[in-house]
């Protein structure tokens, strides 16, 4: 039984951290530069 609640907290917690990087995509937000805008092409 308490592995079925650590695996749905633990099934929770990455659909939480999927969702946030396809929101972050979606609006534009994430970089596959690093963040090293000036030497990015096209990143933003």
């Amino acid at each position: 039984m308490g592995t079925a609640v650590v695996l749905l907290i633990l099934a929770a917690l990455a659909a939480v951290a999927v969702r946030s990087v396809w929101k972050n995509h979606k609006s534009g937000k994430s970089c596959s530069c690093g963040g090293d805008c000036p030497h990015c092409k096209g990143c933003h």
